[in-house]
């Protein structure tokens, strides 16, 4: 995938149409984003036999970890099948997918069912990780790549603000059947939307990728006095194509994700970045704060503080959008490592206090509850959009669905680790090594932001690749 051409060097057309394509492509996004959220208002109701479900502490933790074993297991199948189909109807597979994980998980009348739910779940987050940043980085004018990029992410935590905000008000069963429309409305937009003219170039299809292209980019013949018709994509979608024949010239496959310098520093780099948003906590803290914060008497308790945080990085990531492109990657990495790491770590301090010395620490019981809500905004603020920017940016066509699919083993992977043995950790350690662990993860993502990751800010796709390549070692990928 490369943007070159008018739309790098001129004004961004058919902006709506972009934002339109993308936000309906990023619904299979916010369904994601409701089952991660699902765990925090559900399981206070399975723990408090508010459900028909009797479930013990060691089945709530599988609940929770078995999205992240059927994430493991999508990401490569759908590399390939997004190269073989489309991207769209790759997408639209994970939305009829996503309709039947809510039924499962309204129907449910055993862990069993609920661990399938969540595994299925996690099978079409894995689609998604893989399939949608690909999808919304091609359709993308150069001027709006990094905005339409981080919609990823603001869809993501739209779902989990859902989900806080309805689910500790609504029966477990309601929530299951309120969550299912928003596949259903995905499913009824996304239909109607053209798939990547970068996937058309390579099915050879160029009648399609015009027509898609010139949809996209909301093309209207000029005339001149010079010219009859002026088509302003025409020369966009040569250059288009001449990227992707350049590139598909060899056949990707994925042992080129390390056969070549550059594809093996982005690889490094996206692997890494990938799984330290996963290991600062933000998916623990997803699914088990409504457990671990203190209670708390007064107006504002668990539950309220958590749809707080929910609207905390819905919000902090919309705000992250324009300054993805304004202020550029890497500094919003830098800040959202130091600040998770930061945070985490002052809650790491409260909790050894609290429930491992004889310190009254009643006064001080807003600290875990402050330090989650500052958690949301530097994890949303780089971190959490990041990654998914840079793995549509850092790879050539012909190698980037195999990184796409390495990017979301890599998620899924670190979110199994932290999610599944934060229980374990809790009870044999305590909760404060949990936070200890996340906080120096945020801090060693800081270190790697520094040394390893390059600015891609500004940066055409085929001036990335030339960045790449013409460094001799790793470390000679930062900023010049």
């Amino acid at each position: 995938m490369r943007q070159t051409g008018s739309a790098a060097t001129g004004k961004a057309t058919g902006v709506l149409r972009q934002f339109a394509a993308a936000t309906s492509a990023s619904l299979t996004v916010m369904i994601t984003g409701c089952w991660l959220g699902w765990p925090s208002p559900s399981i206070r109701k399975l723990e408090y036999n508010q459900t028909d479900i009797v479930v013990d502490p060691a089945q709530v933790s599988w609940i929770v970890a078995a999205m992240d074993l059927g994430n493991v297991v999508s990401p490569i199948p759908s590399g390939f099948m997004m190269d073989l189909v489309g991207r769209k109807l790759v997408l639209m597979f994970a939305g009829v997918l996503f309709f039947a994980t809510w039924v499962l998980a309204g129907l449910a009348a055993s862990p069993e069912l609920l661990y399938l739910a969540r595994f299925l779940a996690g099978f079409g987050k894995g689609i998604t990780f893989t399939v949608a940043p690909m999808y919304l980085g091609e359709i993308a004018s150069v001027q709006i790549r990094g905005a339409l990029s981080t919609m990823f992410a603001g869809l993501l935590w739209a779902g989990t603000m859902f989900e806080f905000a309805i689910g500790p008000y609504v029966s477990f069963k309601l929530l299951a059947v309120l969550s299912g429309i928003i596949p259903v409305i995905f499913f009824c937009s996304f239909i109607f939307m053209p798939d990547s003219p970068y996937y058309l170039l390579m099915q050879k299809r160029d009648k399609d990728a015009e027509s898609a292209l010139k949809w996209l980019r909301k093309a209207k013949k000029i005339k001149n006095a010079e010219v009859d018709v002026v088509d302003p994509t025409e020369k966009e979608l040569k250059e288009m194509k001449a990227s992707v024949d350049e590139e598909m010239a060899h056949k990707g496959r994925f042992y080129d994700l390390l056969s070549t310098p550059g594809n093996r520093r982005a690889t490094m780099i996206v692997m890494v970045i990938s799984a330290f948003q996963r290991l600062c906590g933000i998916s623990p803290l997803l699914a088990y704060s409504s457990t671990t914060l203190p209670p708390h008497e007064g107006v504002i308790g668990p539950a309220e503080v958590i749809i707080v945080f929910g609207c905390i990085l819905t919000v902090s990531n919309f705000i992250a959008t324009p300054l993805v492109d304004r202020l550029g990657r890497r500094p919003l990495l830098l800040f959202s490592g130091a600040g998770c790491g930061v945070v985490t770590g002052i809650s790491a301090v409260f909790y050894y206090l609290d429930r491992e010395t004889d310190v009254d620490m009643s006064s001080y019981i807003w600290v875990p509850y402050f330090c989650l809500l500052c958690f949301g905004v530097t994890h949303s603020m780089g971190i959490g959009v990041i990654p998914h920017t840079l793995m549509a940016e850092l790879f050539p066509t012909n190698v980037k669905s195999f990184a796409a699919a390495i990017a979301s083993i890599m998620f899924a992977l670190s979110s199994f680790l932290v999610n599944k043995l934060y229980t374990t950790v809790e009870t044999n350690i305590g909760v404060y090594a949990n936070f200890v662990f996340f906080s120096l993860n945020g801090l060693l993502c800081t270190i790697f932001t520094y040394m390893f990751i390059f600015e891609t800010k500004g940066r055409s796709f085929g001036e990335i690749q030339r960045f790449l390549r013409r460094s001799n070692s790793i470390i000679d990928i930062k900023p010049m």
